[in-house]
């Protein structure tokens, strides 16, 4: 009997243990996730008598900042900040790294990489009457399909100055990364035979060809005065359509081809960005309660909260050997917290007041 009760006494102390490292846990990894990343900034500078680093790193982070913006803002709302002075942006910056320092012919020559603070980042953008969204990356089957109503023809793969070309430039700040459709005959066919109702036609047999249920329809029309460009978006199981024109009138020319991609691809941004919006006015408190005996699992549900950027913030509550009681301020809806835990595999039942991962 003695035996047994040290073994519980064990035992519970092994479970507190535990739930301690998880509290600690938790305050770290939210921590490590609270930043944005923004790599891969590249400045040039004269190196001479006038040569300062001061400046250099200032130019870095007016850079790495105007590429953050352009990852967070639709493009149509950029005028909202048309202006901001270094200093004010280095308050938002928790830390920066300098890689591969170089000294070349009288030029000096480096990587930077800077980590804005999220909360105050979201803040300063908030403050210009913008809903910032997160700069998350997506890859996406695009389908650029060109149609000529004089030949009475439907052009989508090689022969297409479209789909030669939609890869060959790729800005820094783009979230989306295009997938092109393998050449199938069978599409071609269905697509010219379906010409005169293609902004009408149900794409979903082709789309399934691929095994994709995101998606871009890009029907390109040349017209006398300019080319006109109706899209199909499938983002997030919600589905937009665009109709927009714009002024080229010669796409034979390969110039015009990439600046016409360039400008649909940030229409294309936009919608991404737009779809990702947060406003963090919406504040959602939830009580939710897991049981504290599977500690992997307690680890994996940690990591699905401090990953979720919807979730501006958590803490433990209290805790026993038996459950873990959590307080969450999620910025949306009841039914967009679980539905995105249940995209991780946390199923929670909602029936009483405290909710519960099953």
């Amino acid at each position: 009997m003695f035996l047994n009760k040290n073994l519980n006494c064990l035992k519970k102390s092994y479970i507190f243990f535990f739930l301690i490292v998880l509290f600690i846990n938790i305050t770290i990894s939210k921590a490590h996730t609270s930043n944005f990343k923004v790599d891969g900034v590249k400045v040039t500078e004269p190196f001479n008598s006038n040569f300062k680093k001061e400046i250099v790193i200032d130019k870095a982070i007016l850079i790495a900042f105007k590429k953050l913006l352009s990852m967070t803002i639709p493009s149509d709302e950029m005028y909202k900040i048309p202006n901001f002075n270094v200093d004010e942006i280095k308050n938002l910056i928790d830390s920066f790294n300098i890689k591969d320092e170089e000294f070349i012919n009288n030029s000096y020559n480096a990587k930077f990489e800077i980590n804005f603070n999220k909360q105050n980042t979201f803040l300063f953008i908030e403050k210009k009457n913008i809903f910032p969204s997160l700069p998350s990356k997506k890859k996406i089957i695009i389908f650029p399909i060109l149609v000529d109503t004089l030949s009475r023809n439907v052009n989508i793969f090689y022969q297409n100055p479209f789909f030669a070309n939609w890869n060959s430039n790729k800005e820094d700040f783009h979230l989306l990364d295009y997938i092109l459709p393998s050449e199938d005959i069978d599409v071609i066919k269905t697509l010219n035979d379906n010409l005169e109702n293609l902004e009408n036609f149900d794409f979903s047999q082709i789309i399934k060809k691929y095994n994709f249920n995101e998606y871009i329809i890009c029907l390109i029309y040349p017209q006398k005065n300019n080319t006109k460009v109706f899209s199909k978006i499938m983002f997030n199981n919600k589905f937009k359509i665009n109709n927009k024109s714009f002024s080229y009138e010669n796409i034979t020319s390969l110039e015009n081809v990439e600046n016409l991609i360039r400008e649909i691809k940030l229409q294309y941004e936009d919608e991404w960005k737009k779809n990702n919006r947060i406003n963090r006015s919406v504040k959602l408190p939830i009580n939710l309660a897991m049981s504290s005996s599977e500690y992997k699992r307690n680890q994996d549900f940690e990591n699905f909260l401090s990953s979720t950027d919807l979730v501006s913030n958590y803490s433990i509550k209290n805790f026993n050997n038996k459950e873990i009681n959590y307080k969450i301020i999620f910025n949306g809806s009841p039914n967009q917290f679980l539905n995105i835990a249940a995209n991780k595999n946390f199923l929670i039942d909602t029936k009483k007041q405290v909710w519960k991962v099953k």
